[in-house]
């Protein structure tokens, strides 16, 4: 019943899972600051929130003024890149079948099938979409310090939902899980912070690319996705590497993508998260699908995790000794 109630309004849930997953991380920092400070939890919460709010507000600044100028740049450019991208196609394919290819009449057919796709309310469906997105960041601002202040209290009233028979162990399966969870999304954050730092140090000052902020962030963000988002980020690097003049440009990049990945699967990735949310590749992939398609960002988002909290809620329910993710197979209940 609460998954059928999830989907139905799935539309709604990702400032409050946002809001909710980033008021988690900081709830230790919370503690902390009100333990050592001697402080109300709601004065640290606070002090937490508006250092949180600046913080945002530095990297929008900082960071969203490139973004926006480079997405600014790509979408002025895009018709010569399709212009340029059809010629390239066109040459390959006219040098197997041997017949030449009119590029220009190709260029007009694609150029028209863009404007049919515009005209048919493309337009209208971003703005509602971005009037949406601005929303739904209000809505996050304003959830965050309720999280921030509350989040302790709103957990343990979750428990009201369980009958009372069952709540402690429920609370002693909560105990196990949450530290997992913890330290998962903070991993996360720290590789895609890490991934955009070093992709955009990499793109702007050793290869100067045109446009590094962005592709750099894209790169990042391709990190949340399981599997699926470090191969693409090989792709958008060698997509970027082809557009290169120089064949050493384009071993450099190459080389570049290659030592960014070995440093993330043998380094970052193991270090910050460990073993606690790993999981057989067949899972994540069917994990991944699943939430795509019955939540959507949301199910992206949170299907790893979800699965590594079932392994784990598991293991503790046939009697399995877990250690940071791993277990040893008992004899199980009886």
């Amino acid at each position: 019943m609460v998954l059928v109630f999830l989907f139905f309004i799935r539309h709604i849930l990702l400032p409050f899972i946002l809001a909710a997953a980033l008021a988690f991380l900081l709830t230790p920092l919370i503690e902390a600051l009100s333990a050592r400070g001697r402080m109300p939890r709601w004065t640290a919460a606070t002090l937490v929130y508006f250092v949180t709010l600046a913080v945002f507000g530095l990297l929008i600044y900082f960071v969203g003024g490139p973004l926006i100028r480079d997405v600014a740049q790509l979408v002025q450019t895009v018709p010569q890149n399709i212009r340029k991208l059809i010629g390239d196609m066109a040459g390959l394919v006219q040098g197997v079948i041997g017949h030449p290819i009119d590029v220009a009449v190709v260029t007009g057919a694609v150029f028209a099938e863009m404007q049919k796709l515009v005209g048919s309310g493309m337009i209208a469906s971003f703005a509602v979409d971005g009037v949406a997105t601005i929303f739904e960041a209000i809505l996050f601002v304003i959830l965050l310090i309720y999280f921030l202040v509350s989040g302790p209290k709103l957990a343990r009233s979750t428990l009201w939902l369980v009958p009372p028979e069952y709540r402690r162990e429920v609370d002693r399966v909560r105990g196990r899980v949450l530290p997992l969870l913890w330290r998962y999304f903070l991993g996360l954050a720290i590789v895609v912070t890490y991934t955009s730092t070093v992709a955009w140090i990499g793109f702007a000052w050793v290869f100067h690319l045109p446009r590094a902020p962005l592709l750099a962030i894209v790169v990042g963000l391709l990190e949340l996705v399981p599997l699926i988002g470090p191969a693409a980020s090989i792709g958008v690097i060698a997509l970027t590497a082809l557009q290169q003049a120089g064949l050493m440009g384009v071993l450099g990049l190459i080389g570049f993508a290659l030592a960014l990945r070995l440093s993330i699967d043998q380094l970052i990735a193991p270090l910050v998260l460990g073993e606690a949310a790993r999981l057989h590749p067949v899972v994540i992939i069917f994990c991944f699908l699943s939430g795509a398609v019955l939540f959507g960002i949301i199910g992206l988002l949170l299907a790893v995790p979800v699965a590594a909290s079932l392994k784990i809620i598991l293991r503790i329910y046939y009697a399995e000794p877990v250690i940071d993710g791993q277990s040893t197979p008992g004899k199980g209940p009886g």
